[in-house]
C-alpha cells in the first residue's frame, strides 16, 4: 500500500523573507501541518480563517509559557482582508495640437493615452510578479486566561498585544478563563 501526501517545497524565487507565505509555510512545518488535496484546492492557500488560526496559536503558545497566565484560549478578528499588488508597466503617451486659421483664432487640443499592464513572469509560468503583499488588518483580540482576574496579568497581557500588533487598549480583552 503506498500513501501519497503532498509535500511543500520551497523555491528561492516564490518566497522572500517577511512573504506571507514563508511566515505561513515555516509555522505550518513546526506543528507538522500537512495540507489534504482538498485545502489545497481552495480559492486562496493562505485564507483569512487560516491566518487568523495561526496568529490566535502562536499567541497562545506565548501567553501560556508567560508565569501568572496560566491557561488560555484566544480569539483574533482580523478588519479586513490582505492585498496583493502584482507589478504593472505603465505607458503614458501625451500629444497637444495648436491650430491657428485664416480668421486668426488659436484652437488647441491636447490628447493623453494611459496604458498599464501587469508583468508577467517569463520561463513558461504564466503568473503575474508579486510587488509587495499587505497582510490582514487585525479588529480586535479577546483573550480568556487564568490568570484574568489579577489586575497585573490583564496588563501585562494588553501590553504584550499592543505592541505586537499595534493595536490600542480598547481594542484587546483580557478575561478571566473559568476551570
Amino acid at each position: 500500500m503506498i500513501i501519497a501526501a503532498p509535500s511543500r517545497e520551497k523555491t528561492d524565487q516564490s518566497e522572500t523573507p517577511g512573504s506571507l507565505e514563508s511566515f505561513l509555510g515555516s509555522r505550518e512545518e513546526s506543528q507538522g501541518t500537512v495540507q489534504t488535496a482538498e485545502q489545497e484546492r481552495s480559492s486562496e492557500p493562505y485564507g483569512e480563517r487560516k491566518y487568523e488560526e495561526i496568529l490566535e496559536a502562536r499567541v497562545k503558545e506565548v501567553l501560556s509559557q508567560t508565569e501568572g497566565v496560566g491557561q488560555v484560549d484566544v480569539l483574533i478578528v482580523l478588519k479586513s482582508s490582505g492585498q496583493k499588488i502584482y507589478q504593472k508597466d505603465e505607458r503614458s503617451v501625451t500629444s497637444s495640437t495648436r491650430e491657428q486659421d485664416s480668421a486668426g483664432g488659436n484652437r488647441d487640443s491636447s490628447q493623453e493615452e494611459q496604458q498599464s499592464t501587469t508583468v508577467i513572469l517569463g520561463g513558461g509560468q504564466d503568473e503575474p510578479l508579486l510587488e509587495s503583499e499587505l497582510l490582514p488588518e487585525i479588529s480586535g483580540i479577546v483573550i480568556s486566561a487564568q490568570g484574568g482576574d489579577n489586575p497585573s496579568i490583564q496588563a501585562e497581557i494588553t501590553e504584550a498585544m499592543e505592541a505586537l500588533f499595534g493595536l490600542p487598549a480598547h481594542k484587546i480583552k483580557v478575561l478571566k478563563r473559568k476551570g
